[in-house]
């Protein structure tokens, strides 16, 4: 969320100005006053008693720029000091001269301070003078320019002594080589763009909620604003490259700019559903099977969806055995999908006929006529293999694999009428008690099964053609 801006204006470029003295300003460093935030270009004053001085608080750019002057400000009699940091006297002056009583602190001088830093400015009537715990700081009687030469020189400033001043009122000492003493602020504001992360990739339509925050810890918050305001949703409908941006402000001019990107791309493939055929399903063969399937995409949006088939034409049906189907499936973004299901298209086998339909029994060694019909002559090769498998009987067993079955000459053959397979089934007399399976594959895939428990001569069976 966003941060409350501060109120306060800390470190802000620095304000060249004419300040005023507050009540009555202090006579030594500790009540001092100052404008820690301003550039003093003049300070407006008074002396309200004969003995009041004046002590400021001053920030100097160094380099020997500082002057102070009360010449033309005022019409008392001044005298000006100047401290530094620790109270000790720097110079003073007192009279200009030419009759003119009051005074000047040069710029250039060699008593002007170099160094940049906290000095104090003190003002004063005439012949009240700044004195040490060890005496005068400076010469008592003087007229002019002088520097820190008496006894009390060493020491900080701690009093004012001498003769009362020739009068009361106001005074304005104009300044140069000022500086405010709060450095400027050159910071700039913090930016936590939390949300969303740089280079963060999401799916189309996923939800983005933009987060951030902005702060400063000098001048102060200005503003914090951000492309996409604070709590918002991102944009994500659409697919590609997109930005938030964050821009902060502080009360001095600073700027922070923070940009992330947000990717919208689509990486899930469409979907697809096929309806017919049904992946399992079985057809008669020569059926009449339409192909039905339908794709879908809920992101870039769908481009193709091809099946084996075209949708609603017709399947395969005229070959026996497993077939597949397959559609594939396409999206704006380059996405693809595939489904593919089986089927299988098998003769028309109506079930085995007499003698084997309904047959639980047959005498072992017996001959066994078998009979069934695939709905047309599909040729000798329409079976594959008939085979014979042991069985517990009863146990509804369907045993994978047999040996292959002995058949009489000339094995499967076709009848045209009445539309029959047919062959001969060799029967062995060692199976009587037990029971067989009869397997008929047929190349459709498919094998067709008959089991029988066989008896001893004299059982029931029934008679062969």
């Amino acid at each position: 969320m966003i941060a409350a801006l501060a109120l306060t204006v800390i470190g802000a470029p620095a304000a060249a100005a004419a300040v005023s003295e507050q009540g009555d300003a202090g006579s030594l460093p500790a009540s001092a006053q100052g404008w820690p935030a301003e550039t003093p270009t003049a300070i407006d004053g008074s002396f309200d008693s004969f003995s009041d001085v004046d002590l400021y608080k001053l920030c100097l750019t160094g380099g020997g720029t500082f002057s102070a002057s009360t010449v033309g400000g005022t019409t008392l009699d001044t005298q000006l000091f100047l401290f530094d940091e620790q109270g000790l006297g720097i110079y003073g002056h007192d009279d200009v001269g030419g009759g003119v009583r009051q005074s000047r602190l040069p710029a250039g001088d060699a008593l002007t301070p170099a160094a940049r830093g906290i000095y104090y400015l003190a003002l004063s009537p005439f012949n009240l003078d700044p004195h040490s715990p060890l005496g005068p700081i400076f010469p008592t009687s003087f007229s002019g320019l002088v520097g820190p030469t008496e006894r009390g020189a060493g020491q900080p400033v701690s009093g004012w002594s001498g003769s009362l001043g020739r009068g009361t009122g106001p005074y304005t000492v104009t300044l140069e080589g000022t500086d405010a003493c709060i450095p400027p602020d050159t910071t700039p504001p913090s930016v936590d763009l939390r949300s969303p992360a740089d280079g963060l990739r999401v799916e189309l339509g996923t939800p983005v909620t933009v987060d951030y925050s902005c702060g400063d810890a000098d001048s102060g918050l200005a503003s914090c604003v951000g492309s996409v305001p604070d709590g918002a949703q991102a944009d994500t409908s659409t697919l590609g490259s997109r930005s938030v941006t964050v821009t902060a402000r502080d009360n001095a001019g600073n700027e922070t700019l923070v940009t992330h990107t947000l990717e919208v791309v689509d990486e899930t493939p469409p979907t697809i559903v096929v309806a017919s055929p049904a992946d399992g399903a079985v057809f008669t063969l020569g059926s009449e099977v339409s192909a039905s399937y339908a794709c879908s995409d809920s992101g870039s949006g769908l481009v193709s969806c091809v099946g084996d088939a075209p949708n609603g034409e017709a399947l395969d049906t005229a070959t026996p055995g497993g077939h597949s189907f397959t559609v594939v499936a396409r999206d704006a973004a380059g996405n693809t999908a595939s489904r593919t299901v089986g089927y299988r298209v098998s003769y028309d086998f109506g079930g085995f006929l007499w003698p084997l339909d309904g047959a639980e029994r047959w005498t072992a060694g017996r001959p066994l006529l078998v009979r069934f019909s695939l709905g047309a002559d599909l040729g000798i090769d329409a079976v594959s293999a008939v085979e014979v498998a042991r069985v517990e009987c009863g146990a509804g067993e369907e045993p994978a694999a047999g040996k292959p079955a002995r058949l009489w000459r000339p094995g499967v053959r076709y009848r045209e009428r009445p539309d029959r397979y047919v062959f001969l089934w060799r029967t062995e007399r060692s199976w009587s008690g037990s029971c067989r399976q009869l397997l008929v594959r047929l190349d459709d895939d498919s094998v067709q099964r008959a089991e029988l428990r066989f008896t001893a001569r004299g059982g029931e069976s029934h008679t062969s053609e």
